[in-house]
């Protein structure tokens, strides 16, 4: 859930309630705005903004109006002239629908990548270079996007484990290797098989990256490390999941091109080795696809 929408929802008494109003409607316009001011502009005390973050589970005002103003920013940028649930209309031409469709993805990529912070990315890497073996859990099509991660990471000699049948993730998180790791895939972050796939990694002291949206979730709260991927499409109305598709696949790409980077001399030697003796007799007539003769 989002910040916003747990400001909307949570129970407040009236003081409260009338300074979520303002800042719920002035949004960004309150960066630059002490507890002074915005207890001023709502006839209110400052204290009253301190009870709002407390109830709110965060340490101080500060800190909430940081993480909120986070949040509002992040959504008012980016994806400004693409709909991400319905990118293109029954009056768009073929080629209308390519562009949009270019934009939308070209988007979806800079809309992550603006979520995307070091430390978290660090400690991400960090588990997964320690890690014997790592265990992806997800369903539907996240499980598909993660194959590609999954074929990558064997080239560079790091085992990944995909379970495909639903009612088997359970059983592969209660088995998963005492030195291993895992990443969740989910979106919502509230899938109820992942729930008890989480319960069983946590039992098992097995640490866990969660790729999901930008709010609080079931995912999120028990996860050792959080990357957030591209949050603007609903679960349901839409045409595709355009851009959570390739929000996902970034962030697996970015997770296997760090990892490959802790070793890139060997593993681009390596590679190169195997696939030029695997690919022997392969070729082009076009000079840019030729390789180099060594």
């Amino acid at each position: 859930m989002l910040i916003r929408e747990r400001l909307e929802r949570c129970d407040f008494s009236h003081s409260e309630r009338v300074i979520i109003d303002f800042i719920l409607k002035e949004k960004m316009k309150i960066k630059d705005m002490t507890t002074k001011d915005i207890a001023n502009a709502t006839y209110t005390s400052p204290s009253t903004l301190i009870r709002i973050a407390h109830k709110m589970k965060f340490k101080g005002w500060n800190e909430l109006k940081e993480a909120y103003l986070k949040e509002e920013e992040y959504l008012e940028t980016h994806f400004l002239d693409v709909d991400a649930n319905f990118p293109f209309t029954n009056d768009d031409t073929i080629m209308s629908i390519a562009s949009k469709l270019a934009t939308l993805k070209k988007e979806a990529i800079d809309d992550t990548l603006s979520l995307v912070t070091h430390d978290d990315l660090q400690k991400a890497v960090q588990i997964i270079r320690k890690a014997s073996s790592i265990y992806v859990f997800a369903v539907s099509n996240n499980g598909l996007i993660s194959q590609e991660f999954a074929h990558n990471m064997s080239r560079i000699q790091k085992k990944v484990t995909i379970c495909h049948l639903q009612g088997e993730l359970v059983y592969n998180a209660m088995n998963a290797e005492p030195q291993s790791c895992a990443i969740i895939v989910s979106y919502s972050g509230e899938t109820p098989i992942l729930s008890r796939v989480i319960q069983a990694l946590k039992a098992n002291g097995i640490p866990i990256i969660a790729l999901t949206n930008i709010g609080e979730n079931t995912v999120s709260k028990h996860a050792d490390v959080v990357l957030r991927i591209c949050t603007r499409e609903k679960l349901y109305s839409k045409i595709a999941t355009f851009s959570t598709d390739i929000s996902f696949e970034y962030i697996l790409d970015l997770l296997y091109s760090c990892i490959f980077a802790l070793n890139y001399d060997q593993n681009v030697e390596r590679k190169t080795k195997i696939s030029s003796m695997i690919e022997k007799g392969r070729f082009s007539t076009i000079d840019i696809m030729k390789e180099d003769e060594f």
